[in-house]
C-alpha cells in the first residue's frame, strides 16, 4: 500500500499552493458538471472526462485526485435523477468506473512518472486496464442477468475509445503548454 501511496505523490507539475486549490475545485466541478453540460453522446462526454483524468494525473497528488475520480459519475448518476431517464444499471456500476478511472490514473502515474515510460505507451497502457476493470464486472452482472447485454458495448470497448481520446487531448494540451 505505500508503494501505491508513493505512486500517487508523483506529479508531472509543480503548482503552489493557492493555484493547485483553484484548479482543484475548477476541475472537480466541472468533472461533476460535465454530465449535465454534455449528457451525449457517450463518446464527447467520455473523451471529456478522460482528459480531466488523464491532466489531474499529471496535476494533482494522492487524496486530491479523488474528486476527479469519483465526481463524473456521480454527476452522470444526478443527470438521471433530475433529468431522466435514470437507468438503475449505472448505480450497479459505478464502483466499477471509480476502480476503472482510478486504475487509469494510477497507470499513468505509474508508468510515466516512475517507470518513465512515454506518455502516449503509459496512456494507452492505462486506458486498456481501465476498460477491463469495467468490462469484467460489468460481464458478470449481465451473465448473471442483472444487466442488459446493451450495456456490455458502452463498459467495454467505449470506455476503451474514450480512454484513448482523453489521452489524445490531454496529449496536445500538453504539446500546446511546452
Amino acid at each position: 500500500m505505500e508503494n501505491v501511496y508513493a505512486t500517487l505523490e508523483k506529479t508531472q507539475y509543480e503548482l503552489d499552493s493557492r493555484r493547485e486549490m483553484l484548479e482543484l475545485a475548477a476541475l472537480s466541478f466541472l468533472a461533476f458538471a460535465i454530465p449535465f453540460l454534455f449528457p451525449g453522446p457517450q463518446l464527447l462526454t467520455g473523451v471529456i472526462v478522460n482528459s480531466f483524468l488523464v491532466f489531474a494525473a499529471l496535476r494533482f497528488r494522492g487524496a486530491k485526485l479523488l474528486p476527479v475520480i469519483l465526481l463524473p459519475s456521480l454527476g452522470a448518476l444526478a443527470n438521471g435523477f433530475v433529468f431522466g431517464p435514470l437507468t438503475i444499471f449505472l448505480i450497479y456500476l459505478i464502483p466499477f468506473i471509480w476502480m476503472g478511472n482510478f486504475l487509469f490514473v494510477y497507470g499513468i502515474k505509474r508508468l510515466a512518472l516512475e517507470r518513465g515510460m512515454s506518455f502516449w505507451g503509459a496512456g494507452v497502457a492505462s486506458a486498456f486496464v481501465k476498460s477491463v476493470a469495467v468490462f469484467i464486472p460489468a460481464y458478470a452482472l449481465f451473465f448473471f442477468g442483472a444487466l442488459p447485454e446493451a450495456m456490455l458495448v458502452p463498459m467495454g470497448i467505449v470506455q476503451f475509445a474514450t480512454a484513448i481520446g482523453g489521452i489524445a487531448v490531454a496529449g496536445i494540451g500538453k504539446e500546446m503548454v511546452k
